[in-house]
């Protein structure tokens, strides 16, 4: 047994032993007292001494029987009797020289040298090894963290829903508030139209910025959602009302367009030439952008091969052409 371990019996027992020492002098001096003045002093003291080292025997044999985890019923009880009759003593005695609270506080000292006694040997009893309380600490410490992840993850879960709520408000909030703008400005135009009529007029909305960047942004987007590079704050919302068709002017009366040019490159990528007013499928339709985007040079930018596209008469949902258009400045891009 190292010092260490030493110091920590030692420290284990020190309560229990100075409290048993404690009340065996005390009642000594108590029973001495008491009996001395009934016979003569070697007398009364050698009667108390006997008394204690009765109880304390008893003690001793009690603690033996606790600690190898059998059943001694005449130390027990006799550890019991002497306990009770050390109780009476000290208190009598206290009763007799001194003041009631002195006699209580005298009688509590052998109760609580038994009960502390008793705990020493429960604990000394049941203690495990070293090496099982390592395991215990491991396991409990393991537990703890598996419970401390399982709080944060559960926390972070919980924010997240939060703030995907607070967004999807915020979002449907501002889609409502755009609506009535719309809603206000188609009113108004409709108004001023009537009041007064101007023939001609654009509908093009400006770019905020260059359809070149515009593209590129577009060409970010798929139809799973958002590509790698972009990282967005929450899953995407998908548009409140289904994308029109871009669908040629009825009756605009534009010009024909020589399709000539159309059927070559339509040749050279090996599909269908395509027909204004049919239904294009994706191949068709990123060659009739690339044939428009290099009808001029330098190559049409998005807003000018749309209106071009418009104006040829071929039909297509917007996200279909924007998609399409970014695809094909990607592949120009990765060519170059």
């Amino acid at each position: 047994m190292d010092w260490k371990a030493g110091m920590r019996k030692a420290a284990h027992w020190s309560l229990p032993v100075g409290l048993t020492g404690m009340s065996l002098g005390w009642t000594i001096y108590a029973v001495g007292d008491i009996l001395s003045r009934q016979a003569p002093t070697p007398l009364a003291l050698t009667v108390a001494g006997i008394y204690d080292a009765v109880w304390l025997y008893a003690l001793a044999m009690e603690t033996a029987h606790r600690r190898q985890g059998s059943r001694g019923t005449l130390p027990a009880v006799l550890g019991w009797v002497f306990l009770v009759t050390s109780v009476g003593v000290l208190f009598t005695h206290g009763l007799m020289d001194a003041t009631p609270v002195v006699a209580v506080i005298g009688a509590v000292v052998p109760a609580a040298a038994k009960a502390t006694l008793i705990m020493a040997v429960e604990r000394d009893s049941t203690r495990i090894s070293p090496e099982a309380q390592q395991q215990i600490d491991a396991v409990r410490s393991a537990t703890r963290d598996q419970v401390a992840i399982g709080r944060a993850v559960t926390r972070a879960k919980a924010d997240r829903q939060m703030t995907a709520a607070v967004l999807e408000r915020e979002e449907r909030k501002a889609c409502g508030q755009a609506q009535k703008l719309r809603h206000k400005a188609a009113e108004k135009l409709t108004k001023v139209n009537a009041k007064h009529p101007v023939a001609d007029v654009s509908q093009e909305v400006p770019a905020l910025f260059s359809d070149e960047d515009l593209a590129r942004v577009l060409g970010q987007w798929s139809d799973e959602g958002v590509s790698p590079a972009v990282s967005p704050v929450s899953p995407q919302v998908g548009p409140v009302s289904p994308v029109p068709a871009l669908v040629a002017p009825q009756g605009a009366g534009h010009a024909p367009v020589d399709l000539s040019g159309l059927a070559e490159v339509a040749a050279v990528a090996g599909v269908e030439t395509p027909q204004p007013g049919e239904a294009l499928t994706e191949e068709q339709l990123t060659v009739v952008l690339r044939w428009l985007r290099h009808s001029d040079n330098p190559p049409l930018s998005y807003r000018k091969a749309l209106a071009a596209y418009r104006a040829a008469g071929f039909s297509a949902k917007e996200e279909r052409v924007r998609k399409a258009y970014a695809a094909l400045i990607d592949a120009e891009d990765a060519d170059a």
